[in-house]
Parts: structure tokens; C-alpha cells; sequence
């Protein structure tokens, strides 16, 4: 099982191994806060290689729809995920010398038991909206505000209390 997956990063760049697998949403525990559910799941290749300088890199491809939760309406939000990103892998010598600090690309310290799981979890949670809402107009009926007092504003219902207490 692809969750299961731990790998030497630079071997598997350097042999240009794929590994290709799908990971149920219920198994991205970091991903819990930030969903509405955890139906489904989401489909993952991860490539190994070496780009146009010929550097170790791994590519991660993940496709699939996580609900998440609207910021707006509390309702569910379905979101189309898809990323791909490459990523070099650095040793910890260049990792601590800042030589990527300048680079615009992605970048890992590169490691004989790396874990795929986290990796690909890094890249679904960096790809997520920071507040994540429906269109304009588009929230669920029924969300928080109608939920708590039936839609009426807070300030409407603290001035008919305060009118029922004189």
C-alpha cells in the first residue's frame, strides 16, 4: 500500500522509479482540521529523476476531491484537488549552507527512508486555500448563521432581548 511507502529518495531518483498507489482521505490525519468529512480518497504518483542540470528530483503528481469546509456557510466545500510539483532533493550539507535559500524552486533535504505519506500530506496541505469558502451566493442553505437563530443577525436578537426585559 502506497501509505505504507518509505524510500532511499536519492536511489530512487537515480533508478527513475515510480511509485503509483491511491491514499484514502481518513489516512491524512494532519488534513483532519481542515475537512468537512473524510469521504474518499485521492490518487498519487510519485516519479523519481533528475531535471534540465541533471539534480536529483522527485515529481509528485496527486489528484482527487477533498470536502472541505466552507469559512463562510460551516457547509461542505468540495474541492478539485490537483497538483503537480517537483521537487529537488538537496543534501544536508547544501541544505545548511543556504545554497537553495535563493532558488525558486522546491526543495527537500534528500533521505534513505523517506516517507511518501508525509511527503505527499506536505504537498496536499500547501496546495489547500488558507480560508477556503463557496462562491459568493453560493453557500449551503441551512449554514451558521441560519443554524444558530434562523438567520436573523446577533445584534437583532440582543435588542429584542433587551426590549423584552423592559
Amino acid at each position: 500500500m502506497f501509505a505504507r511507502a518509505v524510500i532511499d529518495s536519492l536511489e530512487f531518483a537515480r533508478t527513475e522509479q515510480t511509485l503509483e498507489g491511491n491514499v484514502p482521505v481518513p489516512d491524512l490525519a494532519r488534513l483532519r482540521d481542515s475537512l468537512h468529512d473524510a469521504l474518499g480518497r485521492v490518487d498519487v504518483v510519485v516519479r523519481g529523476g533528475k531535471d534540465a542540470q541533471r539534480r536529483p528530483i522527485l515529481r509528485v503528481d496527486v489528484a482527487g476531491e477533498l470536502h472541505l469546509e466552507c469559512q463562510r456557510c460551516l457547509g461542505r466545500l468540495d474541492f478539485p484537488l490537483r497538483l503537480s510539483n517537483s521537487l529537488l532533493l538537496a543534501s544536508q550539507a547544501e541544505a545548511d549552507s543556504g545554497a537553495f535559500d535563493d532558488m525558486e524552486a522546491d526543495w527537500i533535504v534528500a533521505s534513505p527512508e523517506l516517507d511518501l505519506m508525509a511527503l505527499v500530506e506536505d504537498e496536499i496541505i500547501l496546495s489547500l486555500p488558507y480560508a477556503p469558502r463557496h462562491a459568493e451566493g453560493q453557500c449551503e442553505q441551512g449554514g451558521a448563521r441560519d443554524r444558530d437563530d434562523g438567520g436573523a443577525s446577533p445584534f437583532a436578537k440582543l435588542a429584542a432581548l433587551k426590549r423584552d426585559d423592559h
